[in-house]
């Protein structure tokens, strides 16, 4: 008689290898197409047409700019993807794996985050090669924490968000309908004229306290700070608050119609 065979059972990798590779995958997914160029394109696009030939542009309007396309792709893009993910029934099918959920999470973060923070760089880089911004390795350090903070700031929060939209469809435009006001009226585009009250609350938005971050940073003088304190303050409270909402009300079952067919 023959012993039965036994199946060899391989032990799951340790969770810094899963999350590089889950970081890897997710990047690689979201930086092909239309990510680079909303998130990279129109924000050039837009520096370009702003300024004419042989101007020089200032850091504060590099940093809105490369805050435009760094929201652009943490925000719209990543909450678009997550929204059709989970319609879709790849999030369903990732929760069935052994694959650890926060693992799973934390590496689509994190891979959004390096893109947009991408993103933003090229913009800076655009604007330095073109327009002769002057930029110091000190504020471009600063410059890159600033970004990293901001694009985990609306990367949380567009994940709260995807709660509430139940279809992939609907997706787009309740991203841009909230978007694009918090845009305007912290002045990303150019400042605007608004009554004092409305300025205030844009200052307690995620928008304008990540553009003036960066570009304090970026046009930081000798023996000035880099930036202000309240306003890395305002991001990381919006992503405490961002990732306690995603936490206590994100779906990874798609939506079913309330009356379905018989």
């Amino acid at each position: 008689m023959t012993a039965p065979s036994l199946a060899v059972t391989r032990p799951m990798p340790n969770p810094g290898r899963l999350l590089v590779g889950q970081i890897g995958y997710q990047a690689r997914l979201l930086a092909s197409g239309r990510a680079i160029t909303i998130g990279v394109g129109l924000p050039v696009i837009l520096l370009i047409g702003s300024h004419g030939r042989g101007t020089q542009a200032t850091a504060a309007d590099a940093a809105s700019y490369a805050v435009f396309g760094l929201t652009l792709t943490a925000w719209a893009t990543y909450g678009v993807r997550l929204v059709a993910a989970r319609e879709a029934g790849v999030l369903k099918r990732w929760r069935a794996t052994p694959l650890p959920r926060w693992c799973y999470f934390l590496g689509r973060v994190i891979a959004t985050i390096v893109v947009s923070v991408a993103a933003a760089a090229a913009t800076i880089a655009v604007s330095v090669l073109l327009y002769h911004t002057h930029l110091t390795l000190t504020g471009a350090l600063g410059a890159l924490a600033v970004f990293v903070l901001g694009a985990f700031a609306w990367a949380a929060m567009a994940t709260a968000v995807t709660a509430v939209i139940p279809t992939i469809e609907a997706a787009s435009p309740t991203l841009m309908l909230i978007y694009f006001p918090v845009i305007i009226i912290s002045g990303t585009f150019g400042s605007v004229s608004e009554p004092h009250w409305l300025a205030t609350f844009a200052s307690y938005l995620p928008a304008q306290p990540l553009a003036d971050a960066a570009g304090s940073a970026l046009s930081r003088a000798a023996g000035q700070p880099l930036f202000s304190g309240r306003d890395l303050l305002v991001l990381a409270a919006w992503t405490v608050a961002g990732l306690g909402v995603a936490i206590a009300t994100f779906r990874w079952e798609p939506s079913r119609p309330r009356h379905g067919r018989k």
